[in-house]
Formats: C-alpha cells, sequence, structure tokens
C-alpha cells in the first residue's frame, strides 16, 4: 500500500499537466467555442522556447532567432509567457476571428491545423528535437512518513490549483468573466447588454495560451521535451476537461490530477504483475474516461449560446461523367509506365493515399463526421494482413478480405458512439480511439511488431508476383483497385444511401423526421469509410513488405484530415488532388527533388488547410470547378458590344443623370 501511494504522489507531475491543459480548454470552449487540441502543442513549443532562451541565450520565433542577453530565470519566464499570448492572439485574429460563425466541427479542424503548425515549427526551428530544460521548480526530496517525493511535484499542482481557482474567481466576481459566461449561455443577449464576443474571445486565447506555456515551462523538466508526446497531452487534458462537461475548472483539475496518480499507479502494477499488458496501457485510460464520461452524461458536449453555422463545403450534384474517369485512369496508367525509380514509388504512395481521403469524403464530406482515425483503421488491416499471410498461409484473396472486413467492423464499433454524438464530440472520441489503439495495439511488439516491424509477403495473382514498391505491376493493380473504389464513392453519392447521409449531414433532426434511419445509415457511412481506409492499409503492405507503426501514427491521421480539408473534403476529385499532396506522394516527392521543400510540406499542408478554411471552404477542388464553370458559362454568354463614339457618350451622360438623380 505505501508504495502504491509512492507511485500515486509521483503521478501528481502528469496529473497536474492533465489539469492545466483541461483547464485552458475549458477557458477557450466557455469564451470562444473552440474545442482547443492545440494546447498540448503549444505548451511544447514554449518549453522549446524557455530551453533555447535559458540555455543558448537565443529567442527563437517563428520568424527569426535573436541573440540575447543573460536573463535572470523569472524574466526569461516572463518573455516566453509574453510569446506564447503573441501566437494565441495570432492564431486568434487570423484564424478563429474569421471562423467564429463556423460550425464547432470547422473550429476542431482549424485546431488540428493549429497544432500541427506549432509542431512543424518546432521541428524546424529547434536545432535538436530534444532539448534539456533546468528545473525552476525546487525538486528536493520531500519525506512523508515512508513516503519519498520530489518537491516540484507539490509546487506544480499548487501553482495548477492556484490558476484553477484564479479563473473560478474571475469568471464569478468580475465583469469580464460574468461577460464570458454570458455569451456562452446566449452570445446574442450579450452583445445587446455590450459585450463583445471577438474581445472575449481574444481574451481567452491570450489566457488559455499563457497557461499552457507556463506548464509547458514548468513541467518540461519533469517531462522532457518532444514534439510529438508533448504535443498528445492534449488528448488526456480533453478526457478531464469533458469530465468537468466542459464548464467546472475545479472538476477539471480535479480529474487531471486523479488521472495522473491512477496511470502512475497503474505503472506500478505492470511491474509488479506480468500478465498485465506492458505496452499502452496507461495510455486507453484516457479514451475510457471520454467513452464512459459521455455515455453517462447522455453523449453530448454542453452547447453554447453562439449562432454558428454548421454548414459544410457543398457536395456536387452532378456525379463524374466516365470520360472523365478514363481519363484519369489513362493519365495514370501513362505516369506509371513512364515514370521510373523514386517518382513511381511516390506515384503508387500517392495511389494507395487516395483511398485513406476518399474514406475521409465519404464520413465527413457525405456523413457530416469527423473521423481522427482514418490511419487506426488502415493499420489494423494492415497488421492484420501481416500475421494472416506469415503465420496462417491463406490463400489470395482471403488475407486482404478479412483484414478489411476487420477495418470495417472496427468502424462501425467506432460509429456506435456516433449514434448519440456527432460534430466535435465525435472528433474528441476518435482522437483519443486513434491515440489509445496506436500505444496500446500498434506498439505493442507481440502483435505488430514492434521496431522491427511486421513483414508481408509479396502479392501474386494467378502464381505471378507483383512486386511492390515502384514496380509497374503492383503500381497498376493499385491503380485499378482504387479507380474501382473511386467510381463506387461517386455512385454511392447518386444512390438514396447517398442522398439519406447528405439529410443527415445537413440536419438530423429534419431526417429523422423523414423517416430515415439515422443508426443505420451512420454506421453503414463509417463502415465504408473504414473499409476504404482499410484497403488502403492492405496495399500499403503489399507495397512496403513491412509495416511499422511509425505508419498509422495518430499525426499521420491528422495530416492526412489537413490534405483533404485544402484538396476539397465533399468532392472524390479533393480526394485524388489530396493523394497527390500527402506526404511521400509525388507532388511531395517533387518539391523535395526540385526545390528541397520536402521538410517544409508539414507546415505548408497545415498553413494551407487554414487558409483553406478561412477563404476557400471548398477546397482547391472546389476552387478548380467554381473557375471552370465560370469559364463555360463565359463562354456560353453572347457576347455584347462595346458602345463607342457619339452612343458612349450619350450612354455616359444618361448614367451620370441616374445616378444624380438617385436619393
Amino acid at each position: 500500500m505505501i508504495e502504491l501511494l509512492q507511485f500515486a504522489l509521483l503521478g501528481l507531475g502528469a496529473g497536474t499537466i492533465y489539469a492545466a491543459l483541461g483547464t485552458g480548454v475549458v477557458l477557450t470552449y466557455q469564451a470562444a467555442g473552440v474545442i482547443n487540441i492545440s494546447l498540448g502543442a503549444m505548451g511544447m513549443y514554449i518549453g522549446y522556447t524557455y530551453a533555447f532562451l535559458h540555455n543558448e541565450n537565443l529567442l527563437v520565433l517563428p520568424i527569426g532567432t535573436f541573440s540575447m542577453p543573460v536573463l535572470p530565470i523569472w524574466a526569461a519566464v516572463l518573455l516566453c509567457l509574453a510569446v506564447a499570448m503573441l501566437l494565441g492572439l495570432v492564431a486568434y485574429a487570423l484564424v478563429f476571428r474569421p471562423l467564429r460563425a463556423a460550425s464547432g466541427l470547422l473550429k476542431l479542424v482549424a485546431a488540428v491545423g493549429i497544432a500541427m503548425v506549432l509542431q512543424s515549427l518546432a521541428v524546424l526551428r529547434f536545432p535538436s528535437t530534444s532539448a534539456s530544460v533546468p528545473p525552476i521548480l525546487a525538486n528536493d526530496p520531500v519525506h512523508i512518513g515512508g513516503l519519498t517525493v520530489p518537491w516540484d511535484r507539490f509546487l506544480l499542482a499548487g501553482a495548477v490549483i492556484a490558476a484553477a481557482v484564479l479563473l473560478w474567481a474571475v469568471t464569478r466576481f468580475t465583469r469580464t468573466g460574468l461577460a464570458m459566461r454570458a455569451v456562452a449561455e446566449d452570445e446574442r443577449a450579450a452583445m445587446l447588454l455590450g459585450h463583445s464576443p471577438g474581445r472575449l474571445s481574444a481574451l481567452a486565447w491570450l489566457g488559455s495560451s499563457a497557461l499552457a506555456g507556463l506548464l509547458g515551462i514548468l513541467a518540461s523538466p519533469i517531462t522532457g521535451l518532444d514534439p510529438v508526446t508533448n504535443s498528445l497531452f492534449v488528448v488526456p487534458a480533453l478526457a478531464v476537461a469533458i469530465v468537468g462537461r466542459l464548464r467546472s475548472f475545479g472538476v477539471t483539475v480535479a480529474a487531471g490530477i486523479a488521472l495522473g496518480m491512477i496511470q502512475s499507479v497503474v505503472l506500478k502494477l505492470q511491474g509488479d504483475y506480468s500478465w498485465l499488458p506492458q505496452t499502452g496501457l496507461r495510455d486507453v485510460l484516457p479514451f475510457l474516461v471520454i467513452v464512459v464520461t459521455l455515455a453517462v452524461g447522455g453523449g453530448r458536449l454542453p452547447s453554447r449560446g453562439t449562432e454558428e453555422d454548421p454548414r459544410l463545403p457543398a457536395v456536387p450534384r452532378g456525379g463524374t461523367k466516365p470520360i472523365t474517369v478514363a481519363a484519369t485512369l489513362l493519365a495514370g496508367v501513362a505516369l506509371i509506365l513512364t515514370l521510373d525509380g523514386p517518382y513511381r514509388t511516390a506515384l503508387t504512395t500517392s495511389v494507395v493515399a487516395v483511398l485513406v481521403c476518399l474514406g475521409i469524403v465519404v464520413v465527413t464530406g457525405m456523413l457530416g463526421q469527423i473521423s481522427l482515425a482514418q490511419m487506426t483503421f488502415a493499420g489494423a488491416a494492415g497488421f492484420v494482413l501481416s500475421n494472416l499471410t506469415t503465420h496462417t498461409h491463406l490463400p489470395f484473396p482471403l488475407p486482404p478480405l478479412i483484414a478489411v472486413a476487420l477495418a470495417v467492423l472496427l468502424g462501425v464499433g467506432v460509429a456506435v458512439p456516433a449514434l448519440r454524438i456527432r460534430g466535435v464530440t465525435l472528433g474528441v472520441v476518435t482522437l483519443g480511439l486513434a491515440v489509445a489503439v496506436s500505444e496500446f495495439v500498434f506498439k505493442n511488439p507481440d502483435w505488430t511488431g514492434g521496431f522491427g516491424g511486421s513483414r508481408v509477403p509479396e502479392l501474386r495473382l494467378f502464381g505471378v508476383g507483383l512486386g511492390g514498391g515502384g514496380d509497374v505491376g503492383f503500381a497498376l493493380f493499385a491503380l485499378f483497385t482504387v479507380t474501382a473504389c473511386a467510381v463506387g464513392v461517386v455512385w454511392l453519392r447518386r444512390t438514396r444511401l447517398g442522398g439519406q447521409m447528405l439529410t443527415i449531414r445537413a440536419n438530423e433532426r429534419a431526417a429523422a423526421a423523414a423517416g430515415i434511419n439515422i443508426a443505420g445509415v451512420k454506421l453503414t457511412g463509417f463502415g465504408i469509410a473504414a473499409g476504404l481506409a482499410g484497403t488502403a492499409g492492405v496495399l500499403l503492405g503489399y507495397q512496403q513488405k513491412s509495416l511499422a507503426f511509425q505508419n498509422f501514427d495518430v499525426f499521420v491521421s491528422l495530416t492526412y484530415v489537413a490534405v483533404v480539408y485544402l484538396a476539397g473534403i465533399s468532392r472524390v476529385s479533393g480526394a485524388v488532388i489530396a493523394g497527390l499532396m500527402v506526404p511521400g506522394g509525388l507532388v511531395y516527392y517533387a518539391l523535395d527533388r526540385r526545390l528541397e521543400l520536402g521538410k517544409y510540406n508539414a507546415i505548408v499542408s497545415a498553413i494551407g488547410l487554414l487558409v483553406a478554411l478561412v477563404t476557400t471552404p471548398g477546397g482547391v477542388a472546389g476552387e478548380l470547378d467554381r473557375q471552370m464553370r465560370w469559364l463555360a458559362g463565359r463562354r456560353r454568354r453572347p457576347a455584347v458590344p462595346e458602345p463607342s463614339g457619339e452612343k458612349a457618350a450619350v450612354l455616359g451622360e444618361e448614367t451620370e443623370r441616374v445616378v444624380t438623380r438617385t436619393p
């Protein structure tokens, strides 16, 4: 019992991180209506900023690096907090202020983009992906009875509790705090009382960014710095914020500290009992907390009083013409036969990636839900394929069919929560699922080979090996498979099921009133999307002949969502364009070879996503379609000769007379 209590107290470090980030999530949701999943990345980036400022006397900003004199610790901390607030204010002004009336779904995707920008900046701007952060808080051991716990755990917990108490007092007893609560309840009424929702949202972004930055500075000596690991701290933070119903700072802090302590105790139990899973068990707990809380609480996050536009980019009414499909297929075949070496490999990667993007088009563009776990379905199918082909030796096509079927079942299982929740809530659930499966399953060496990966034998049809990588045979097989799936998605749009999916996307209540089976359509849509992703996982296994858990990391899923939104979330053509743009794809490789822009692909995709959300919701494909329709309409419009000479002068006088007489 003493040892369990010892580990529980050691878990105060992680628990206070979850509590602080969860408090920031509650603050931005209440004042700005945003599920801010970028707070973990913000804390990570400011942690790096402080480390290099303290160790190297360099202030590394997103643009520019400045030499600084030796600063006392308090001055360095204040300077880094100023950087955090500036970044938060820029994110609000350039992205979330234009999206203030957008749906919570689009705001969640925008927060994904901000997180990707910060993570990419950390990789690009800092010389090393790891940096030592000197401790600020005293970490002398404290002896309590038979327990020995570093003092910094208690100091960090005290700081987070004090911040939560301060925020509670501000929201209860100050005019600004009461205005934030009023906006959360009814934005229109708050505006009539003279409150500015925009100003309150900006203050919330400043406060939450400063809180995340302070946490990144104080907690980094305990957790270390890593662009991926520190960014994912937001997942348990989302779990504890949901426990607090995105309203209560106190409940959020208590849940965060409790979750951290429980995870630490689980770590102790894993060492004591060998029969417990040794990989990823702690990371499953936040996902379980999210699911249980939503199940007990009715499956819905508390609504805000903000009037939002729930519309997503429009889905084109007409189907793709057969001549367009044939031309695209012929172009793909020509490229496969023309390109060679790494370029053909990159093209094959793009072709396979189109399947994942098609799944996102189905689940989000057509059904109006959001899934941040598409690569999780792909990984599940890929690893099942590896185990079936290497251990059971089943003949083709049984292994890939079984693998895809398992991905479909997993997708339908994820869709069960979607029967009661949708939008941002479902996004949180799928994000938690992606992290849990990645840590608990994909990183388990007994199931997926661990760092050694899982081998996949060569694909053979009728006794003929198709090769892999950039081989012509496999590239053509992948192209025809993906083309068939893309035609199927186009056909789905024109079926009754596709119409029902679009009706649910527009208004679930209206769809239910029209007699549509909401549950059945959602389950089917998620199953189709997961099946497409599973097929991509199968093809990826045959292409690479070895799969590793890094291929299906949660940030890979987030990257796909960003690229598909940039290309066009509601169009099959958007999925094709997105496939060309994904990391490792044809456009990515060509830019890397010609302009050496490969390392900038992630940040370019993230910034492009944000620009598309703000300026062109239809994405690249939607803008191209709009331009083509405009040109077609201009060609059909009869030409009107310009007036000249005396007639032009008369028309000018008449126009001026009309304008003058108009009141």
